[in-house]
């Protein structure tokens, strides 16, 4: 999505596109940027090639709130690819996905794993909602099916509000 001149071919023949792209690595900066920039890329390509809708799972967080860089990113790239594709775009808007290859779970995993005590910044206090890997495949999956309007922004989580430091104390506890 970052050599638009490599979108053509990948959006040949395609219905239905799943955006499932994140350019924030650590310690890089103008992130934003580039996923701004690389959702339009991606958003051209779909409409020119006709793709009917767009799947994109972004993450949760009220527009209003006082969102971090990471998440107000997020809801950018799905803004970009309503406005610059003229694509109907379903949006799955998730909060920390607990499973493995979740970069969020696999930070958890490794503070627990490799740290016996811990000075906590403040974010381990930041409630949030998590939602199984397995769940978000579905929701995913059942994406493909829907009939009539399918665009939309849909918040999916699952049943509990938790802190991220009480995720990470139940999953030290798991793994004893």
């Amino acid at each position: 999505v970052s050599r638009p001149e490599t979108l053509p071919a990948a959006m040949e023949g395609v219905e239905v596109a799943y955006y499932l792209v994140h350019s924030m690595a650590a310690g890089e900066e103008r992130f934003e940027a580039r996923d701004r920039q690389a959702a339009r890329n991606f958003a051209r390509a779909a409409r020119q090639a006709g793709v009917k809708r767009i799947i994109y799972l972004g993450g949760l967080g009220s527009d209003k709130a006082g969102l971090s860089p990471h998440l107000r990113s997020r809801q950018e790239v799905g803004a970009v690819l309503r406005e610059a594709s003229s694509v109907p775009v379903t949006e799955f808007r998730a909060a920390i996905v607990v499973g493995s290859g979740s970069l969020s779970f696999e930070m958890i995993r490794a503070l627990v794993e490799r740290l016996p005590v811990m000075i906590c910044p403040r974010w381990v206090d930041t409630r949030t909602k998590p939602i199984a890997i397995d769940d978000v495949l579905a929701y995913l999956r059942a994406a493909l099916d829907l009939t009539g309007s399918s665009a939309g922004i849909f918040e999916i989580g699952g049943p509990e509000v938790v802190s991220y430091g009480a995720m990470m104390r139940e999953y030290a506890t798991l793994r004893r």
